[in-house]
C-alpha cells in the first residue's frame, strides 16, 4: 500500500476525522550506499569515513574535494593530502567540514573525536579520547534501545512534529526512493541541509523514520490525530501557510480554487458529502499509486458567520 499523509477533515456537526499519517506502505527497499558502512558511528578512522563518503557521492565524488577546500578555505592539494596522505585536519577545519557535510551536533562531536584520536601525540591522550568515543557509542546504543519501545508519537514529540510543515513533508518524502538522502530532500524542498538533518534526527529519534546505510525510510511509529486533538488547528495552519507559499511559486500541475457562495441550509450537507467522497476517492487512488512525487492537498467548507 502506498503512503498516505497530511489528510485531515474535521467537522463540528459530525464526528468525522479522516487523517492518515499512519503509514500504509509497500515493502521497504533498503538501498546500498556504495562503500559506506552506514553511520559515522561505524567508523574509527575519520579518513576512511571521508573516503567512503566521497565515493558514495554522485559521480564518485567528482569535484567534492574542491568544494571542501573552498568550505575550509584551503588549497585542494591539502585536502587531497588529508584524504590520501599523512596530513590531518585541524579541529577548526574538522568543525567546518562537519558543517559542510550537514552533520547533526552529535555527529559533529563524534567526527571531532575521531580527528583528535588520529592526531593524538601520546598514549595517555589517546586513551582519554578512546574513552570519550566509547561514551558517545554507548549514548547511541541507549538511544536505539529506547526507540524499540516507542510506537506512538505523543506529547512534546507530537508538538514538535506539528510545529512546521517541514516535518510532515520530510516524513512523506522518505517514502519516495529518489528522496531518501538528506541532500536530495534539502534540494527538493529548498531547505538548508543542516535543517533537514536536524529534522531527520528528530524523526529517527521518535521512530517515525529509520535510517540504513545513509538512506532514510518510513519507520514504525504511528501518527494519528483525533478530531479533538489540540494539534488539529496547528496541522491545518501549517499546510495553509505552505499553500500561500505555493501561490507565490506556481508549478504547472498545481491546482488552487477558492470561492464564496450562498447556499441553502439543506444543501450544505450535500456539498460536504461530495467533498468527503472526493477525499475517499483520492485516498483510494493514492493507496495503489507508486511513490514518485509528494503533493499536499486540502479542502475547506465553513460558514462565514
Amino acid at each position: 500500500m502506498a503512503r498516505q499523509y497530511l489528510i485531515c477533515f474535521v467537522t463540528n456537526t459530525e464526528s468525522l476525522s479522516i487523517y492518515s499519517s499512519q503509514i500504509e506502505h509497500k515493502s521497504i527497499k533498503y538501498g546500498n550506499t556504495p562503500n559506506m558502512q552506514g553511520s559515522i558511528y561505524n567508523y574509527r578512522n575519520y579518513k576512511l569515513y571521508l573516503k567512503d563518503w566521497l565515493l558514495s557521492r554522485p559521480g564518485r565524488g567528482r569535484g567534492e574535494k574542491k568544494r571542501i577546500a573552498e568550505a575550509l578555505r584551503c588549497h585542494t592539494a591539502y585536502i587531497t593530502h588529508v584524504f590520501s596522505g599523512s596530513a590531518h585536519l585541524s579541529m577548526e577545519q574538522a568543525s567546518d567540514l562537519s558543517t559542510y557535510l550537514g552533520h547533526r551536533p552529535d555527529e559533529q562531536h563524534f567526527l571531532l573525536l575521531l580527528v583528535q584520536l588520529a592526531r593524538a601525540g601520546n598514549a595517555a591522550f589517546k586513551t582519554y579520547i578512546d574513552r570519550e568515543i566509547h561514551k558517545a557509542l554507548d549514548a547511541q546504543t541507549l538511544l536505539k534501545n529506547r526507540l524499540e519501545f516507542k510506537r506512538k508519537l505523543e506529547g512534546d514529540d507530537q508538538s514538535t512534529y506539528y510545529s512546521s510543515w517541514h516535518y510532515g513533508a520530510i516524513h512523506a518524502l522518505v517514502s519516495v526512493p529518489s528522496f531518501q538522502t538528506p541532500e536530495a530532500i534539502a534540494k527538493y524542498l529548498r531547505l538548508p541541509l543542516q535543517k533537514v538533518n536536524g529534522i531527520l534526527d528528530f524523526l529517527v529519534t521518535t521512530g517515525v523514520v529509520v535510517t540504513d546505510r545513509g538512506q532514510y525510510h518510513v519507520g514504525t511509529t504511528s501518527i494519528h490525530l483525533g478530531n479533538d486533538s489540540p494539534m488539529i488547528s496547528k496541522h491545518h495552519t501549517n499546510w495553509r501557510v505552505r499553500t500561500l507559499q505555493s501561490l507565490d511559486q506556481p508549478q504547472a500541475h498545481d491546482l488552487h480554487y477558492s470561492s464564496v457562495v450562498s447556499i441553502s441550509r439543506q444543501d450544505v450537507p450535500k456539498a460536504r458529502a461530495i467533498m468527503i467522497k472526493a477525499i475517499e476517492e483520492i485516498r483510494t487512488l493514492v493507496a495503489a499509486s507508486a511513490e514518485e512525487e509528494v503533493y499536499a492537498y486540502g479542502m475547506d467548507l465553513f460558514g462565514l458567520k
